[in-house]
């Protein structure tokens, strides 16, 4: 071919203009044809489409990328209402790591939470990326959530929890658990105290002005600091004069109180079975009867107390008869065996498929307060009988429960000595003055 005719045949051709990922740019014959194009010819366009534009990470996100990050750490407790999203919103994680800490939740313990719980994120700023996630639910027990390669990580973190003996007294100037705040005693401690000498004082009744007791208890710590109280190990109350003792102790399989020669401090019945107001009527032989104003025994204990309050089984035994009788309205009989029988009169209801045949333990709830039969208000009759003779259950004498084996008995009295020594060298001078004149 003419060198001059291919000259001007490639000068004549279309070149379609692409672009290379380098940046160069190289021209391509749109067409072979040899013949010449005219001026008026038009350009062909290459076929396919354009590709769309690449989605490119924005300034701000490469610039939070780029900055130094920081951990920061910010706590919320959780309030009445609170959700875990609305909370983690508001601690600054993002919609995708709050789906990614649920998935991770195998122990669902994020779908429990409870007023009064504390979460604490750590994130790095300023690019907003949580790292870890932590639930305190006691300051014993913290669940963490610790980010990885596959989302996030859970352990649960159990804290140590150091166990002391902590030491209290007080003197009852009005009421045991008014003076026994005042002394720094928490209400559980108080309520212990009741629960442990309740088959010998009668703490509606028997409480006077001037009453002291001691206690010796477990204080729960961690990292040095109280969170939390345990048991009553060793206590002393003195009631008008005489002095009760306490001690806490595993025999066998039973954890109960003894005294320090090992009498167990619980009876086989309790002194009295409802939580009252007042005695309303005492038993007497020889009563004026408040309806039919002649002479009639009351051979039971009259305790007043608001209409529903709960009426407790004074002991373990079977329930022997439920339903109304003439003058005591609704009644429950509890046979206890070897001859001791109570009686729970002028109910408002009873317990729960309480029947006949049925065993019972001792507190355990069988009926509740009322006015039915011959009452005048509202209040429980309760009568004791040993051999199906009236008893004053007041008065009367009641037997100790499951005493010590020899061989618990052997065990028991060097810790009593050991722990009686203990709550007497933890007394205040005044205490200790207070109960040497008590043994003059």
């Amino acid at each position: 071919m003419d060198k001059s005719l291919l000259s001007k045949s490639l000068l004549g051709a279309s070149f379609t203009l692409l672009a290379i990922g380098t940046g160069l740019l190289l021209w391509q014959p749109a067409s072979l044809d040899s013949s010449p194009l005219s001026d008026n010819t038009p350009i062909r366009q290459s076929a396919g489409p354009i590709p769309e534009k690449a989605e490119l990470p924005t300034s701000e996100y490469l610039q939070d990328r780029n900055q130094p990050q920081t951990l920061q750490s910010t706590t919320a407790v959780l309030q009445a209402g609170d959700s875990l999203s609305r909370t983690l919103s508001r601690l600054g994680v993002n919609n995708r790591q709050i789906a990614e800490l649920l998935q991770s939740d195998e122990h669902q313990v994020l779908s429990s939470l409870k007023p009064g719980q504390k979460l604490t994120t750590e994130i790095l700023t300023p690019s907003d990326d949580l790292q870890r996630l932590t639930l305190s639910e006691t300051r014993e027990q913290t669940h963490v959530f610790t980010k990885s390669a596959q989302g996030f990580s859970y352990q649960l973190d159990i804290t140590p929890m150091e166990t002391v003996l902590a030491y209290k007294e007080a003197t009852i100037q009005s009421s045991l658990f008014v003076d026994g705040v005042r002394a720094g005693i928490s209400e559980k401690l108080l309520a212990q105290v009741t629960d442990i000498f309740r088959w010998d004082i009668d703490f509606a009744l028997d409480v006077r002005k001037g009453d002291r007791f001691a206690l010796l208890y477990e204080q729960k710590m961690i990292d040095g600091e109280k969170v939390a109280t345990g048991n009553i190990i060793a206590a002393q109350f003195v009631n008008n004069g005489r002095v009760f003792e306490a001690m806490r102790y595993q025999a066998g399989e039973r954890t109960d109180y003894f005294t320090r020669d090992g009498l167990s401090l619980r009876r086989a019945f309790i002194r009295s079975p409802v939580d009252f107001t007042r005695v309303s009527s005492q038993f007497n032989p020889n009563r004026l009867h408040p309806i039919f104003k002649t002479t009639r025994p009351h051979q039971g204990v009259d305790y007043s107390a608001p209409i529903n309050t709960p009426v407790q089984s004074s002991g373990d035994g079977k329930v022997s008869f439920v339903g109304e009788m003439k003058g005591y309205g609704n009644t429950v009989i509890i046979d206890h065996g070897q001859g001791y029988t109570t009686l729970y009169a002028h109910l408002n209801g009873f317990a729960e498929n309480l029947i006949a045949g049925r065993s019972v333990a001792q507190g355990e709830t069988i009926a509740y307060v009322g006015q039915t039969g011959w009452a005048t208000g509202p209040h429980l009759h309760y009568e004791f009988r040993i051999n199906g003779v009236y008893q004053n259950p007041e008065t009367v004498d009641i037997p100790f429960d499951s005493p010590m084996t020899k061989d618990e008995l052997v065990a028991f009295l060097p810790y009593a000595q050991k722990l009686s020594k203990r709550l007497k060298g933890s007394h205040s001078q005044d205490f200790s003055e207070y109960l040497a004149r008590l043994e003059r």
